[in-house]
């Protein structure tokens, strides 16, 4: 008995770390372009507006592509489906690092979102199957906590990579680990195809409906959310940070994200709330952190990015999780739903914050993004239990 457990619990620590691998490589070129932006704009001149076309272009891509990979996992398996993402995104990662000129950079930006929207239902769906029930709700915050990971890295990158070597140089190690990700996948037999085989339908009735609310919400949440990793390091340098400060800056808000994600997930296991209700109070306390970031004040800006990646955007692991809840036999057909709803939030908050920002300036971009997330989490509380 000893002998199984100490098996299982092996098999968890290989599903977890290949998750949380191949999604922070996932989202590796947003992120990293996001915060070495003050590198990259110098180098190809380029201001805030189109720093945010190209972060919502790789969510938008993703977004259109989300409900194809969704299916299409369900089809091929969610082994083959990570390694197919780790590898997509690796080859993108080293065509960033190679690239000429901006346009080049927002091309390959933009493509980076198809192995993106593919590696999130398949890691989700790994993770419905690779871990027992009563720590899925650890394994779905271990995969989110990925995201700040990918963020925190990109922050550090800043001062150890990007202001010594170059930054060229942050994407060639992004591509590498990338790489070892795509092989380091396990092997899972119950894995290799889904159970259910019935992608495309994400439930019916109430369930469907809290889908549809779920998918709104956390497109209006990641929508506010994802102009943390695109802009903070902009922002910061604005208050009063130096370039290498602003990176560790974007490292401190990354850390206490996924420190929050990975609680939230152990929570969720223990006391088995409302879910839904905790994204909801997530999002609203969320919202103040980014007024906070709305002040030109380096003290305040600093609890502002706590709480904004500590509240308002600590909530996707819930999210996945609770719809993993509601469609157990579909997980990755149901996740790929929801997702295109956050898919369709991160490119729209981007560009939109980035023309907030050319207009009414940080301050007021950062207002606009609080406004979102308070919508977003009023909208939660009419799902019911």
């Amino acid at each position: 008995m000893t002998a199984v457990a100490a098996q299982r619990t092996v098999g968890t620590v290989r599903v977890l770390s290949s998750v949380a691998a191949v999604v922070t490589v996932g989202v590796f070129p947003v992120f990293l372009v996001g915060g070495l932006g003050v590198q990259l704009q110098r180098e190809f001149g380029f201001g805030a507006a189109m720093l945010g076309v190209g972060a919502a272009g790789f969510f938008g891509v993703a977004a259109i592509s989300s409900r194809t990979m969704g299916w299409l996992v369900e089809r091929i398996g969610a082994r083959l489906g990570m390694r197919i993402g780790a590898l997509g995104s690796s080859l993108c990662l080293f065509g960033i690092a190679a690239a000429p000129s901006s346009w080049w950079l927002l091309g390959l930006l933009w493509v980076g979102g198809l192995p993106n929207s593919l590696a999130q239902p398949a890691s989700n769906l790994l993770i419905a199957q690779g871990i027992p029930v009563n720590r899925r709700g650890m394994g779905f915050g271990v995969k989110q906590s990925s995201i700040p990971a990918a963020t925190l890295l990109a922050g550090v990158a800043v001062p150890a990579v990007a202001l010594t070597i170059g930054w060229r140089w942050v994407f060639v190690i992004a591509g590498a680990i990338g790489l070892i990700a795509a092989v380091a996948v396990p092997r899972l037999p119950e894995a290799e195809r889904s159970r259910s085989g019935r992608a495309g339908r994400s439930g019916k009735g109430a369930s469907r409906s809290a889908l549809v609310l779920l998918a709104i919400s956390g497109g209006l949440g990641s929508a506010a959310a994802n102009a943390l990793g695109a802009f903070v390091t902009t922002t910061a340098v604005e208050v009063g940070f130096s370039p290498s400060a602003a990176g560790l800056v974007l490292s401190l808000g990354s850390a206490t994200g996924l420190v929050i994600r990975l609680c939230a997930g152990v929570v969720a296991d223990r006391w088995n709330p409302n879910l839904v209700r905790v994204i909801s109070g997530m999002l609203l306390i969320g919202s103040i952190g980014f007024a906070l970031m709305a002040v030109d004040s380096p003290v305040v800006f600093l609890l502002g990015v706590s709480i904004g990646f500590g509240a308002g955007w600590a909530w996707p692991g819930l999210l996945n999780f609770a719809v993993a809840k509601i469609a157990p036999d579909r997980v990755a057909s149901a996740t790929s739903f929801t997702q295109t709803g956050v898919y369709l939030g991160g490119s729209s908050g981007p560009l939109l914050f980035g023309v907030f920002a050319e207009h009414a300036g940080l301050a007021g971009a950062w207002l606009a993004a609080g406004g979102a997330a308070i919508i977003a989490g009023v909208l939660l509380l009419f799902i019911r239990r």
